[in-house]
């Protein structure tokens, strides 16, 4: 039995109140998706976020009251079964790229009742006609961004897509004639045109990661086509920097293009812009043992409470350790000033490069040094 209609004003007022926190989540979770997890790991993919209007809530809840399914008993159960009050798009420009964007969703978000869950949907298995595709997973903010501005919306979450570009515009189409359409069911053309479109697209996916993939194969044939040592020209863009720098000792970081990002950045203001200039700085590099060093320096950050920060040791993680062996004061001297109350969130980067510092002194060091890393740690505990 449908609910009953006497708890839709209740339930559109308490929206109309809470709205803003809605706005508040998605506007944050979209940020760290674009920022951590996007750039921080080389995926090219666009971030989007909305949250329902009131308006849009409203029709919601009128259609649902047709539906023997929504049996309602009160207005806080209609907002525990609607999870897409916020919501964030995240279109890859790959498919491949959206399992990427799975397993770092994972760690770096909460799900309303524990680990994040996923569930992903490819409609074409089942039906040839219907080409919907994209993953979607309920995700909360993590512990330690409950603080600030923050704190009230621990108890709310919002729903994460996760498709290619190509695919997106099918699921929207699609979703505004057939799911929206105030004229009944799409006419058999309509299901035609859309079966064609389907098509086009999942050609279309596949024809972007070829062309990325001809475009990458143009660029490392135009450098070695030029009189400059390959080596010895500056890094275009992150991309670039990773597609150079993955096979580096042997492909000692199969996924190197994990946490790259701000590696990158870094390195660009240190002047290591070039293979050359960074593998040099690297030398020597000993894989095996800034693997152990990793672990060893993982196993004291879950010690401190932040696991999340733990090194990778598949990642270009171990460029990170090598370079904070080398150049640490350097690193830290960069980023110094640059995180504070109006600053900006301290990188992870930036946090690292702190407790390593700590994590290597801990045995001998100075109170200058001691009081540098709980300013440091302060900052990062504010603004995380």
């Amino acid at each position: 039995m449908p609910f009953h209609h006497s708890l839709i004003q209740p339930a559109i007022e308490r929206y109309r109140r809470e709205r803003d926190r809605y706005v508040k989540l998605a506007d944050r979770v979209a940020e760290i998706c674009r920022t951590e997890i996007c750039e921080q790991n080389a995926l090219r993919a666009q971030v989007t976020f909305r949250v329902k209007s009131q308006k849009s809530f409203e029709g919601k809840l009128r259609r649902f009251s047709t539906r023997d399914d929504r049996n309602y008993q009160d207005v806080d159960e209609i907002f525990q079964s609607i999870s897409d009050l916020a919501g964030v798009r995240i279109a890859a420009y790959q498919f491949d790229d959206c399992e990427r964007l799975v397993e770092h969703l994972r760690q770096t978000f909460r799900g309303p009742m524990g680990p994040v869950e996923i569930d992903a949907k490819d409609r074409h298995q089942h039906d040839r006609s219907n080409f919907y595709r994209a993953i979607h997973a309920q995700v909360c903010l993590a512990e330690d961004e409950l603080i600030g501005i923050y704190d009230n919306v621990d108890d709310i979450s919002c729903e994460i897509q996760i498709c290619t570009m190509m695919a997106h515009v099918w699921n929207e189409i699609e979703h505004d004639i057939g799911y929206k359409g105030e004229l009944g069911e799409p006419t058999p053309n309509e299901r035609k045109l859309l079966e064609m479109l389907g098509h086009t697209v999942r050609s279309g996916d596949n024809q972007i990661s070829m062309l990325l993939e001809a475009h990458a194969q143009r660029s490392v044939e135009g450098q070695a086509e030029t009189n400059q040592d390959p080596s010895e020209l500056e890094f275009r863009d992150v991309h670039d920097f990773v597609s150079r720098m993955q096979d580096f000792n042997d492909r000692a970081m199969p996924d190197f293009a994990d946490n790259s990002g701000q590696l990158f950045d870094i390195i660009v203001e240190m002047g290591l812009n070039t293979p050359a200039a960074l593998k040099a700085a690297l030398e020597p590099f000993d894989a095996s043992a800034l693997k152990e060093k990793a672990l060893k320096f993982g196993t004291h950050l879950k010690l401190e409470g932040v696991p999340q920060l733990a090194p990778n040791l598949r990642s270009s993680d171990l460029v990170l350790l090598r370079l904070f062996e080398t150049r640490l004061h350097q690193i830290r001297s960069l980023n110094k000033g640059r995180f504070g109350w109006g600053k900006g969130r301290p990188t992870r980067l930036h946090r690292l490069a702190v407790r390593y510092d700590n994590w290597t002194n801990k045995s001998g060091s100075s109170p200058a040094n001691g009081q540098d890393y709980a300013s440091e740690l302060n900052v990062s505990r504010a603004n995380s």
